[in-house]
Protein backbone atom coordinates (compact mmCIF):
# COMPACT_ATOMS: atom_id res chain seq x y z
CA UNK A 1 0.00 0.00 0.00
CA UNK A 2 1.25 3.47 -0.85
CA UNK A 3 1.99 5.91 1.93
CA UNK A 4 0.05 9.20 2.27
CA UNK A 5 2.81 11.21 0.58
CA UNK A 6 2.63 8.95 -2.47
CA UNK A 7 -1.17 8.99 -2.55
CA UNK A 8 -1.36 12.78 -2.40
CA UNK A 9 1.44 13.03 -4.95
CA UNK A 10 -0.46 10.73 -7.27
CA UNK A 11 -3.58 12.88 -6.91
CA UNK A 12 -1.60 16.06 -7.64
CA UNK A 13 -0.19 14.48 -10.78
CA UNK A 14 -3.57 13.18 -11.91
CA UNK A 15 -5.30 16.53 -11.36
CA UNK A 16 -2.47 18.42 -13.08
CA UNK A 17 -2.46 16.13 -16.12
CA UNK A 18 -6.27 16.25 -16.36
CA UNK A 19 -5.93 20.00 -16.88
CA UNK A 20 -3.14 19.53 -19.45
CA UNK A 21 -0.61 21.36 -17.30
CA UNK A 22 3.09 20.60 -17.11
CA UNK A 23 4.87 20.45 -13.78
CA UNK A 24 6.42 23.78 -14.72
CA UNK A 25 2.97 25.31 -15.40
CA UNK A 26 1.72 24.20 -12.00
CA UNK A 27 4.91 25.34 -10.28
CA UNK A 28 4.57 28.82 -11.77
CA UNK A 29 0.94 29.07 -10.67
CA UNK A 30 1.75 27.91 -7.15
CA UNK A 31 4.93 29.96 -6.86
CA UNK A 32 7.37 27.10 -6.32
CA UNK A 33 10.15 25.46 -8.30
CA UNK A 34 9.16 22.72 -10.78
CA UNK A 35 11.52 20.34 -8.96
CA UNK A 36 9.35 20.82 -5.87
CA UNK A 37 6.27 19.75 -7.84
CA UNK A 38 8.18 16.71 -9.08
CA UNK A 39 9.14 15.77 -5.53
CA UNK A 40 5.56 16.21 -4.35
CA UNK A 41 4.21 14.05 -7.16
CA UNK A 42 6.69 11.26 -6.48
CA UNK A 43 5.92 11.31 -2.76
CA UNK A 44 9.38 12.47 -1.69
CA UNK A 45 7.97 15.63 -0.12
CA UNK A 46 4.72 16.27 1.70
CA UNK A 47 2.98 19.50 0.65
CA UNK A 48 2.18 22.12 3.25
CA UNK A 49 -1.44 23.09 3.74
CA UNK A 50 -0.71 26.51 2.22
CA UNK A 51 0.77 24.85 -0.87
CA UNK A 52 -2.25 22.55 -1.20
CA UNK A 53 -4.67 25.47 -0.87
CA UNK A 54 -2.84 27.43 -3.58
CA UNK A 55 -2.57 24.33 -5.76
CA UNK A 56 -6.32 23.72 -5.43
CA UNK A 57 -6.99 27.29 -6.57
CA UNK A 58 -4.63 26.92 -9.56
CA UNK A 59 -6.17 23.57 -10.53
CA UNK A 60 -9.72 24.79 -9.94
CA UNK A 61 -10.60 22.02 -7.47
CA UNK A 62 -11.78 21.75 -3.89
CA UNK A 63 -9.09 21.00 -1.31
CA UNK A 64 -10.67 17.62 -0.59
CA UNK A 65 -9.79 16.44 -4.12
CA UNK A 66 -6.22 15.84 -2.97
CA UNK A 67 -7.47 13.33 -0.41
CA UNK A 68 -9.70 11.16 -2.61
CA UNK A 69 -7.76 7.96 -3.02
CA UNK A 70 -9.67 5.50 -5.17
CA UNK A 71 -7.43 2.58 -6.01
CA UNK A 72 -7.95 3.04 -9.75
CA UNK A 73 -9.95 5.75 -11.45
CA UNK A 74 -9.60 5.83 -15.19
CA UNK A 75 -9.27 3.27 -17.94
CA UNK A 76 -5.69 4.36 -18.61
CA UNK A 77 -4.85 3.94 -14.91
CA UNK A 78 -6.31 0.44 -14.97
CA UNK A 79 -4.18 -0.39 -18.01
CA UNK A 80 -1.09 1.01 -16.28
CA UNK A 81 -1.89 -1.04 -13.17
CA UNK A 82 -2.25 -4.21 -15.24
CA UNK A 83 1.07 -3.59 -16.98
CA UNK A 84 2.77 -3.03 -13.61
CA UNK A 85 1.30 -6.27 -12.26
CA UNK A 86 2.35 -8.17 -15.39
CA UNK A 87 5.90 -6.85 -15.15
CA UNK A 88 6.26 -8.08 -11.55
CA UNK A 89 4.41 -11.40 -11.80
CA UNK A 90 6.40 -14.63 -11.99
CA UNK A 91 5.73 -16.73 -15.09
CA UNK A 92 3.21 -19.17 -13.51
CA UNK A 93 1.13 -16.30 -12.13
CA UNK A 94 1.41 -14.44 -15.42
CA UNK A 95 0.09 -17.50 -17.27
CA UNK A 96 -2.83 -17.75 -14.85
CA UNK A 97 -3.69 -14.07 -15.25
CA UNK A 98 -3.48 -14.35 -19.04
CA UNK A 99 -5.73 -17.42 -19.07
CA UNK A 100 -8.26 -15.70 -16.82
CA UNK A 101 -8.28 -12.55 -18.96
CA UNK A 102 -8.74 -14.54 -22.18
CA UNK A 103 -11.62 -16.50 -20.64
CA UNK A 104 -13.32 -13.33 -19.44
CA UNK A 105 -13.03 -11.70 -22.86
CA UNK A 106 -14.35 -14.84 -24.59
CA UNK A 107 -17.35 -14.94 -22.24
CA UNK A 108 -18.10 -11.25 -22.90
CA UNK A 109 -17.91 -11.76 -26.65
CA UNK A 110 -20.25 -14.75 -26.41
CA UNK A 111 -22.75 -12.77 -24.31
CA UNK A 112 -22.66 -9.71 -26.54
Amino acid sequence: MKNPKQLIGQRISLLRRARHLTQNDLAEGVGVDSRHISRLETGKYFPSLDTLITMAEVLGVELQEFFLFPSVETESEMREALVAIAEEAPEPVLREILSFARNQLAQRRGAG
